[in-house]
């Protein structure tokens, strides 16, 4: 698995830009208390409004223009997810369940 991320990257290949879920991320999850935070995210916890599930949402600044600073590119956004789906179901990683994208964020839903 890992020789195939290393291969992929070394190859130089870009990953075909994913279209995440636009659905108001609002009307599907109830926004809780923050877990932490770093530079370019804020984890907070979020329930799930039609089944009460608790995850952990990932709120990730997008970099609005290329030349900017501030927020992760879409690039880096979008290998972050893939390797999420590439390992999920391994015990020692944490579950991604789901991705929606805002105007400004990528929002991935994980587990708690």
């Amino acid at each position: 698995m890992r020789d195939e991320l290393r291969r992929h990257q070394s190859l130089g290949q870009e990953e075909p830009q994913s279209k995440f879920n636009e659905t108001p991320f609002e009307s599907v999850f109830d926004i809780g208390d923050e877990l932490g935070s770093g530079q370019f995210a804020v984890v907070r916890k979020v329930v799930k409004k039609a089944t009460g599930e608790e995850f952990a949402a990932k709120f990730i600044k997008k970099r609005r223009y290329a030349t900017s600073r501030r927020g992760v590119t879409r690039t880096n956004i979008e290998r972050e997810v893939s390797v999420l789906r590439t390992v999920g179901g391994h015990s020692n990683v944490i579950e991604l369940h789901e991705v929606y994208e805002t105007p400004s964020d990528v929002i991935l839903v994980l587990e708690l």
